[in-house]
């Protein structure tokens, strides 16, 4: 007699058409899902025949490791972690990648109950370590790749760079520069063909000329611009790949003289504190990065229950936040 094998959370999640972290908030009894979409995994447990039982109590420390402990997107990114963390009586510790590799080890030997890692890239021989661990981990994924087989946490990249450069066809520019980030990140890479894409759609043909990868920092990005500006056909906006480079657009345009948004319009990425602040504010395309991070942790609780055999890969949306320094094309 052949024993039936047992229905696992991915076969519910499959046959409600939803993901396998909104399975676990249905069966959980955790908020952030339409009633729809819990009617609908609730006619799926029944159809499947799956068995599940509510967990006890979660306990042990979460452990998040940062590879850049001075990134100004950490600041949101703790906040999404602790808010989760705190509502289930748990502890947040945080670690940093050193370049050495001990970092690893050490954290492993604290025995936390999950891993999150905010590290680009993630080095297959971390992937292929935590894996034999068996210490559930996500990669909260801001920038990088992360290996095959570990669960991700993103956001719809493509997306914001279409979002962007639509913005600035919709107010009339034609010549709009891209300065983005290195193209060997998959971020940079999504963005830049959202941007394209965006520009035909518009009709207007892409310069090789107007594009340019920097790192995500403000002074490249500024000698950047400056370079762009000396152009024969100058550009009349620019897309950049995150707020700091938008800001050191903004810092070339008040070197030369030039207005923000009269002259030049700018569109940030990210939505860090330092966009509101800037002079004139930053239209930006915001990643939702506490709302990214406190779903890293339901992935975590999700694995845990249900340690399935494919990644869970989740990408939130970005939307577009108009502030001041995009306006209409300059008419001469």
């Amino acid at each position: 007699m052949s024993v039936r094998p047992a229905v696992r959370m991915a076969t519910v999640a499959q046959a409600a058409k939803v993901s396998q972290s909104a399975v676990s908030k249905v069966l959980n009894g955790r908020p952030g899902v339409s009633p729809e979409v819990r009617q609908r995994v609730l006619d799926a447990v029944r159809a499947t025949g799956y068995e599940w039982r509510r967990r006890a109590p979660r306990h042990g420390s979460v452990e998040v490791v940062f590879g850049c402990v001075a990134s100004a997107v950490n600041a949101p990114l703790l906040r999404g972690l602790s808010r989760v963390l705190r509502s289930s009586g748990r502890a947040l510790t945080v670690s940093h990648a050193d370049d050495d590799g001990d970092w690893l080890e050490s954290l492993l030997a604290h025995r936390p109950s999950g891993i999150v890692l905010v590290l680009s890239p993630v080095a297959p021989a971390v992937a292929e370590r935590l894996a034999r661990s068996r210490v559930p981990a996500v990669v909260l994924d801001t920038i990088g790749d992360a290996p095959p087989g570990m669960n991700t946490v993103g956001a719809t990249q493509w997306r914001g760079g279409w979002l962007a450069a639509r913005h600035l066809t919709g107010l009339g520019h034609r010549r709009i520069a891209l300065i983005s980030g290195p193209l060997e990140l998959t971020c940079s890479r999504a963005r830049f063909g959202g941007y394209l894409a965006a520009l035909r759609d518009a009709g207007v043909r892409p310069d090789r000329d107007l594009i340019r990868a920097v790192s995500f920092q403000t002074e490249p990005a500024r000698r950047a611009a400056h370079a762009l500006l000396d152009g024969w056909d100058a550009p009349t906006a620019f897309v950049t790949g995150n707020d700091l480079q938008g800001l050191g657009v903004i810092e070339a345009c008040v070197e030369r003289g030039l207005r923000v948004p009269e002259d030049v319009s700018v569109v940030g990425y990210d939505d860090i504190d330092a966009a509101v602040s800037a002079a004139p504010a930053l239209t930006t395309v915001r990643q939702p990065f506490e709302e990214m991070a406190a779903e890293s942790i339901r992935v975590l609780d999700s694995v845990t229950d249900d340690p399935g055999p494919a990644p869970i890969r989740l990408d939130m949306s970005v939307d577009l936040v108009v502030r001041r320094s995009t306006g209409p094309v300059r008419r001469d």
